[in-house]
């Protein structure tokens, strides 16, 4: 059976640990080359995870082409079955899949060809989970027995699905902070907390999520300004929070919703310092399903 990397469920904490080890240490332009071809097939618009598959690939001497459900034989009604078959057929290797269907353990089982998720549905962002990891390291955040707190729209986040399985794994706690509405449905092992003071009293990092309004129906303008006035991060609570606290976002940013234009350009917002580790997170995962590293 093919290695795949679709969410953290069946990953050893060790490969955890190297994959966040190799995304910190590598160094995009010296490389190993790994000769083989990749298709990046992409059915959701997407900006930061397409193109660092895509420079990840090139830095790997990985061939890349891209598909979507538009262009492939989808829309006359081939089965997921017989289009991986096609894919294998014409020598493709590895597939990374970006959709908005939550249908994962539909590639769990493929053979002779390795499935990454650039992102599916609501429940997976494993290599985004990876960088922010990455991130926290840096800043020396994993280390401490503090929780990682996600802020935002939790409930339809694949970040915060892939978030809380890496840092489950590695025996990190997790907290949200966000209206009821936008709270996950499953709250298994999660540290529910309800006021910014709760928040920079339990923690020293945050990720922010944005209001996927694509996601959500009938979602009102009242609403939103009710959750901007509670849960947005603004200047005045990072100068409040402790030397070491740092806020992070995996992107795109909605500045006024999530975060007041003077926070997202505080110093201790640290999204620079998180997107710098966008390519080689998606280099250690080409290296892993290829069993590329020792």
């Amino acid at each position: 059976m093919s290695k795949h990397l679709l969410d953290f469920k069946d990953i050893d904490k060790k490969d955890i640990e190297k994959l966040i080890d190799i995304t910190g240490k590598i160094n995009p332009e010296k490389t190993n080359k790994i000769p083989s071809i990749s298709l990046l097939k992409f059915d959701e618009p997407s900006t930061r995870t397409r193109l660092s598959f895509s420079v990840a690939a090139y830095r790997l001497g990985i061939k890349t082409f891209e598909s979507s459900d538009i262009s492939s034989a989808k829309v006359k009604g081939e089965s997921l079955k017989h289009e991986i078959e096609t894919y294998k057929a014409m020598g493709i290797e590895s597939l990374v899949v970006r959709t908005k269907e939550d249908n994962i353990d539909e590639y769990r089982g493929f053979e002779d060809i390795s499935v990454i998720s650039g992102g599916f549905g609501t429940s997976s962002h494993p290599t985004q989970a990876i960088l922010d990891a990455t991130t926290l390291d840096k800043f020396n955040k994993l280390e401490k027995d503090l929780p990682v707190i996600y802020i935002g729209d939790v409930k339809h986040s694949r970040v915060f699905e892939s978030g809380r399985q890496l840092f489950a794994s590695l025996g990190k706690n997790v907290g949200v902070f966000t209206h009821e509405s936008f709270l996950p449905d499953d709250l298994t092992n999660i540290e529910v907390l309800n006021s910014w003071d709760e928040v920079l009293e339990a923690t020293e990092a945050i990720e922010l999520l944005r209001v996927q309004k694509e996601r959500i129906e009938n979602l009102e303008d009242s609403d939103l300004n009710e959750y901007i006035k509670k849960y947005q991060l603004t200047n005045e609570i990072l100068d409040k929070s402790g030397d070491d606290f740092i806020a992070l976002h995996p992107m795109p940013m909605n500045v006024d919703i999530e975060i007041s234009e003077k926070a997202s350009l505080h110093n201790k917002f640290k999204y620079i310092e998180q997107l710098s580790f966008g390519v080689p997170s998606r280099i250690a995962s080409y290296m892993y399903v290829m069993e590329q590293y020792d």
